[in-house]
């Protein structure tokens, strides 16, 4: 029986790029991140950290890259934890991705009805709740999701380069100013000073969605020069993007200045400085084009979801009906409805339990789709060095099979201590669901471990069917 197969050669390099960016959302990370990363981090030593940040997800990239050469499926760090460290620690790897994107979908999801909410009653004076936005949001999510990716990409370039955009144009005003800029903020000296750690759990955590390229290997022209360069060129513009606007900020405010400010008003604090600089026009575009930033970053961690979902029914893990796809679009709609209505559930259910959009679905959800991420690229710098020792003969070098994957995973390893120890600062919550949340990605991973354990005595020949529909290269 042929297995099925999602649309091939539907998504050019482009399309992968901006499915990529839009899932890190800049936007949100400039107004939301940026700021606190000021105020609790080590001030002006934030552009620096985001130049390190980007070189350590590089290091993990190159294992990342050379490994998508040669396996390609739409299950990414399933696929990949499974081919390097064996089926069921691949397993468990499934069930944290599971965790970490539908985590991060209600954490978007949250965030887009609060700020429409917002958007709607203070321009227009029309009060609508939160969450009719927010499952509003995900009905057109799924129809896009179910439609012909390529729309889904076109959309999302758009709007990607437009969240950009506003936010270079806040940048190169300050740069046109007459002021002497200077670089302090890219020596060791301030990069290392005051609490770095912060700093770097806010950098790395506002590069989340960049794995995601693999995740349409099975769909791109070439994956095996499409993928790495995706990869490579979103990492790049993500890191400059972060670290040239901190940067800029760090002119305009001074090195002295910059944490004091964003303290004081962290919420308006991008805002403020854009209506100083481009004139009260720039807020409103920003706000409008901040609730269509986490737009974008819904529908990619959509596609994220359904594609994983796809992944592992096809290996015959789940429900068979996730790998059936649409007749016309070739797209695993049932995967994509059943996400739906998971998440419009989930979002009713908080909304009787009386749960805050912000201080409760938003700031659990967001702390622990970061956490549950760099888990998943630990395990796959991991995976990496395992897969090419145990195939010396595939096409890759020293560096991307072992040197840059080793260096990765201790650098995502003490990033991952250092989130979990900084949960309280990274969600803005000192909520006991916050300290029990690290527990809940241990459950998840275990679970997944031990389901494949029980597989493999009950069903031996399910258990050897497993990832065998991964393409070899």
């Amino acid at each position: 029986m042929e297995h099925p197969k999602l649309k091939k050669e539907s998504l050019g390099l482009w399309s992968v790029v901006f499915f990529v960016i839009a899932a890190a959302s800049p936007l949100t990370g400039a107004v939301g991140a940026l700021p606190i990363a000021f105020m609790a981090g080590n001030g002006p030593g934030i552009p620096g950290i985001y130049v390190v940040a980007g070189i350590l997800l590089m290091l993990f990239s190159f294992g990342f890259i050379a490994m998508s050469r040669h396996v390609v499926n739409s299950g990414a760090f399933y696929s990949y934890i499974s081919k390097g460290l064996g089926p069921s620690i691949g397993l468990g790897g499934f069930s944290i991705a599971m965790l970490a994107y539908l985590s991060m979908v209600f954490a978007v999801s949250s965030l887009f009805g609060f700020f429409s909410s917002i958007f709607l009653s203070s321009n227009f004076g029309i009060d609508v709740p939160w969450w009719v936005l927010a499952v509003a949001n995900q009905v057109i999510v799924v129809i896009l999701g179910i439609a012909k990716v390529e729309i889904g990409g076109r959309i999302l370039g758009i709007l990607m380069l437009l969240e950009v955009a506003i936010i270079l144009l806040v940048d190169f005003a300050i740069v046109k100013q007459p002021v002497t800029m200077e670089f302090s903020s890219f020596s060791p000296s301030v990069i290392f000073s005051g609490n770095a750690g912060v700093g770097l759990i806010f950098a790395i955590c506002s590069f989340i969605g960049f794995e995601a390229s693999a995740i349409y290997s099975e769909e791109c022209k070439t994956p095996e020069k499409t993928i790495p360069r995706a990869t490579l060129v979103a990492v790049t513009v993500i890191t400059i993007f972060y670290a040239f606007t901190a940067w800029a900020i760090v002119q305009y405010l001074g090195a002295a200045n910059v944490g004091s400010v964003a303290a004081k008003d962290p919420g308006m604090f991008i805002y403020n400085m854009a209506d100083q600089l481009l004139g009260g026009w720039s807020s409103q575009v920003m706000s409008v084009l901040l609730i269509t930033s986490l737009f974008a970053a819904t529908q990619a961690f959509h596609n994220t979801l359904a594609r994983y979902l796809f992944s592992l029914s096809r290996d015959g893990l789940c429900w068979s009906k996730f790998s059936t796809l649409h007749k016309k679009y070739h797209t695993p709609y049932v995967a994509s409805l059943v996400q739906g209505v998971v998440i419009i559930g989930g979002l009713l259910l908080f909304v009787a339990i009386g749960l805050d959009p912000m201080a409760n679905i938003f700031a659990w959800s967001s702390a622990l789709g970061a956490m549950s991420i760099l888990v998943l690229q630990c395990a796959v710098s991991l995976a990496v060095v395992a897969f090419f020792m145990r195939n010396p003969s595939l096409e890759a070098s020293l560096w991307s099979r072992l040197i840059a994957p080793t260096i990765a995973s201790i650098g995502m390893v003490i990033s991952l201590y250092m989130v979990v120890n900084n949960l309280d600062v990274l969600s803005g919550s000192n909520s006991p669901v916050v300290s029990a949340l690290p527990y809940l990605v241990v459950i998840c991973a275990l679970g997944g471990f031990f389901i494949a354990k029980w597989l493999h005595k009950a069903n031996p020949e399910r258990f050897a069917n497993m990832a065998k529909v991964v393409e070899t290269l």
